[in-house]
């Protein structure tokens, strides 16, 4: 029986079990997920998740789909002992929840990125951004080339995909959309996680809860089906525009984001050098922290910039 098969019957099987657990509230989400450092600010009529730590040139960290802030806990660790670093959660996810509009294309992300930053009153950033992250930055970059220093991609979306992870595709099918909705058991996280790490020993229980818990913040997985419809893989055309110094890091061992797509962005656009990792998937900054932001740090020293 083929894997998309079986997930489908898990799925239906455990929609009765999940439609009668208990799911986390909003207080005790961000009790768990907030912490000294967490900040919350009105844009759009949502109240914004994030974090300020460091001092020194700025670097904004975004996230990609179905993740949160935390993502970068360990770059964070080691940048804000040189840097300014920010990070947040994007409309949809972590503890920021839904657009109140439901505005969720990639031109709607980059005016929230544009009035956040206008909030902060920021000027001239390093922007990475994974995966879905990755395609805000590098469009946000073609729209505001002179407020972006440098940016990074990192298993970023751009060119057409060939296949989606399960969870993204069955939320993109009518009648699936809703059931993704409403019935998410944890074990599909479990099973989704195991799919973009490749070294399936990194997610614990502990990796698992925090996916889990910040996918079910009030409105989140409403949000999800709408987050997952928008147009991400459709302008690919205008990569070639990008004229900030760019640095590409890539887990090679990426099923749905193939590194052959680090390649194309790597001759797509002018002034940028690509990094690949041996047997790592999806989330570099997550699977080999250490070296990744090290590869960073060395780019940002070692790069000339306006």
């Amino acid at each position: 029986m083929r894997p998309a098969k079986i997930l489908f019957i898990l799925f239906f099987f455990s929609a009765f079990m999940s439609a009668c657990s208990n799911q986390p509230d909003k207080l005790s989400l961000v009790q768990e997920y907030a912490n000294d450092e967490s900040q919350f600010i009105d844009i759009r009529d949502m109240q914004v998740h994030y974090r300020d730590e460091g001092q020194g040139d700025v670097v904004i960290l975004l996230h990609g789909t179905a993740s949160s802030l935390h993502t970068w806990d360990q770059w964070s660790h080691h940048l804000k002992k040189h840097y300014r670093v920010i990070r947040l959660d994007l409309p949809g996810f972590g503890l920021t929840g839904p657009d109140p509009l439901d505005q969720y294309e990639v031109n709607n992300d980059v005016d929230f990125i544009n009035n956040f930053m206008q909030k902060l009153a920021l000027d001239k950033v390093h922007l990475v951004g994974s995966s879905l992250g990755g395609r805000i930055s590098w469009e946000y970059s073609l729209q505001y080339p002179e407020q972006v220093k440098s940016l990074t991609l990192i298993n970023s979306l751009g060119y057409p995909q060939e296949s989606w992870p399960p969870a993204i595709q069955l939320a993109q099918w009518p009648l699936f959309d809703s059931l993704v909705a409403n019935l998410s058991p944890r074990f599909m996280f479990d099973i989704g996680l195991k799919e973009i790490y490749f070294d399936a020993q990194l997610v614990d229980d502990k990796l698992i809860d925090r996916y889990y818990d910040l996918a079910h913040y009030p409105g989140n997985m409403d949000a999800f089906p709408k987050r997952v419809k928008a147009k991400l893989d459709t302008d690919s055309l205008e990569i070639k525009n990008i004229s900030v110094p760019t640095l590409v890091l890539w887990g090679e061992e990426d099923r749905y984001f193939p590194v052959d797509r680090a390649s194309d962005f790597n001759r797509d656009i002018k002034y940028s050098s690509l990094i690949t990792y041996a047997d790592v998937g999806h989330l570099p900054m997550e699977e080999t922290p250490l070296t990744s932001v090290t590869d960073f740090m060395h780019f940002l020293t070692s790069t000339t910039f306006d």
